[in-house]
């Protein structure tokens, strides 16, 4: 039973923000692109393993929830984490392809692709380690004494894994369900009562993740960003406002192309915006840009010159 759905999956969103406002030529495009892409695969992958799940029939009474987001000693995030009443499984999900080496003492992640470029990764092993520590202290915390476990799955099917005595297991997406079917036990900790709460409690504590500006990521700054709203039909960035629309120079038109627009924004600099708001936007007018954040749901925050407007953030 899946309690919680993946949210928006939002590196990907704010990489694909921030690779069409950054020109060709900037001397970070070809980093954000590939960060762009590395999150575009992370998302597919993540994408296989939910419908896995999604489709699974546990014997066991279980609950299933995707992108958590809780505190402990520090806010952590598990992508997938299914629960029984006997155990917890962290389920860490990566899509890479090429040959692929955990390596150990210390732990990183090393791609080599078929002519020999490296590129170095972070360890899916050393965040498992983190999270399940996280996990199991923000458990007893509540006196909750569940076991925590972890698996590790590679969705390309295009790559060779080579795990160098990494203490998790290394599964493929097909062969998840399997695992966890390995994984039954007899011995129930938690009654079936005490399961649901435990669900309930993770959802009442999840935040939802506030993604950080992106421009201080990368180091760049205003005048790097190429400004305007976008058309959704074409994609061209520059469109009027006119009588209440939005026009593009292919005479395409929109009511409310400023809204993907304003995600862009965020994703770049942050969830608040001021007076900044008509420069990004290329509208002169106050009282339109007035009309608009009005409209949006925005909190507002400040008075007079120090105004600016927030984004709601979910629970």
């Amino acid at each position: 039973m899946i309690i919680k759905k993946r949210s928006a999956q939002l590196n990907f969103l704010g990489q694909a923000a921030l690779k069409k406002r950054l020109d060709i030529g900037h001397f970070r495009f070809n980093e954000v692109e590939n960060n762009y892409f590395r999150s575009k695969a992370g998302v597919s992958g993540e994408d296989f393993v939910d419908q896995q799940l999604a489709r699974y029939e546990h014997p066991e009474t279980h609950f299933i929830i995707h992108d958590l987001h809780l505190k402990a000693s520090s806010f952590f995030q598990i992508d997938n984490l299914f629960v029984t009443q006997s155990y917890a499984l962290i389920i860490e999900v990566k899509n890479i392809k090429h040959t692929v080496e955990l390596m150990q003492n210390p732990h990183y992640m090393k791609q080599t692709n078929p002519e020999g470029k490296v590129v170095i990764m972070d360890s899916p092993e050393e965040q498992l380690d983190k999270n399940i520590i996280w996990l199991r202290d923000w458990m007893l915390r509540r006196n909750w004494f569940l076991p925590v476990e972890g698996v590790i799955v590679f969705t390309n099917s295009d790559s060779h894994i080579i795990p160098n005595n990494c203490k998790y297991d290394i599964v493929r997406p097909r062969y998840l369900t399997k695992k966890i079917r390995k994984m039954t036990t007899s011995r129930e900790v938690l009654s079936q009562e005490e399961l649901m709460k435990l669900g309930e409690e993770f959802l009442l504590n999840h935040r939802e993740y506030e993604h950080k500006a992106l421009h201080a990521k990368y180091n760049l700054n205003s005048a790097d960003i190429i400004t305007g709203v976008e058309c959704p039909v074409c994609f061209e960035i520059g469109m009027k406002w006119s009588k209440r629309k939005w026009i593009c120079s292919n005479d395409h038109s929109s009511k409310n192309a400023h809204l993907q627009t304003l995600d862009d924004y965020f994703f770049i600099f942050g969830p608040e915006i001021n007076n900044t708001f008509r420069r990004f936007f290329h509208i002169k007018s106050k009282d339109v840009v007035k009309r608009m954040l009005k409209k949006m749901n925005l909190v507002e925050v400040g008075k007079g010159r120090w105004r600016r407007y927030r984004k709601l953030l979910s629970k």
